[in-house]
């Protein structure tokens, strides 16, 4: 049996049901041991039903009917949701993810709202100034925002900015061009970032993935507070 016959003949669902013959459920195991997609499969919805069964004891003590002919698994668990006992159930079992939700995660979020930090943001002067943008960045900031003007001229869909220290690169982010007259704003975890001189390259990006020729840098000094 190979994978196409098993999606032609839904062998996962009848196997899973129990209508497969001795020999056909056999050829089934032998594949699904080889296959991925078949094995993901039957893992999925042996725990699906064992789950289902596990959340509603009552279903799981009945007798499982057996299937008519060319019922699939799949038809047979969306028989079950539509039974009124299924919203019951699954009401009950989602109520203590409703009151962890609304008692603990809600409130700590509001707390990290109101405690967050404003986001520092530089704009940097290019290198042809011939002096560095120094850059503060105070402890427990989790972000500095770094803001760079293409010059005149650059014409690109998209631009990659460069972030090296010392020659060695720190981390690369790809962004749309921006409105004419607008900069490029590149956001930088502060954990990447040293006291000293960094520097930030700006090329654009060709069409076929490349870079183009180094459009502008931007150096600057983190200081840290």
């Amino acid at each position: 049996m190979d994978h196409s016959n098993a999606l032609a003949t839904q062998a996962a669902e009848r196997y899973l049901l129990g209508e497969l013959p001795a020999d056909e459920a056999e050829e089934f195991e032998i594949h699904y041991f080889e296959c991925p997609q078949c094995a993901l499969a039957v893992e999925s919805g042996d725990q699906f039903i064992a789950a289902v069964r596990e959340g509603i004891p009552e279903a799981a003590a009945q007798p499982v009917p057996k299937p008519q002919p060319r019922t699939s698994l799949w038809d047979s668990v969306a028989a079950f949701f539509r039974q009124p006992a299924f919203g019951l159930a699954m009401a009950g079992l989602l109520a203590p993810v409703v009151i962890y939700q609304n008692a603990v995660l809600i409130p700590q979020m509001h707390a990290v709202l109101n405690t967050a930090r404003p986001l520092t943001a530089v704009l940097l002067i290019g290198a042809f100034r011939g002096e560095d943008t120094p850059v503060p960045v105070a402890k427990g900031d989790p972000f500095v925002s770094l803001a760079a003007l293409p010059p005149s001229g650059a014409n690109f869909k998209e631009y990659v900015s460069v972030l090296t220290r010392g020659g060695q690169e720190i981390l690369r982010s790809v962004d749309p061009a921006p409105t004419e007259g607008d900069p490029i704003t590149v956001l930088i975890p502060s954990r990447q970032l040293r006291a000293g001189s960094h520097v930030l390259t700006l090329y654009g990006r060709a069409p076929d993935g490349g870079l183009s020729d180094k459009i502008q840098t931007y150096p600057f000094t983190v200081q840290l507070n």
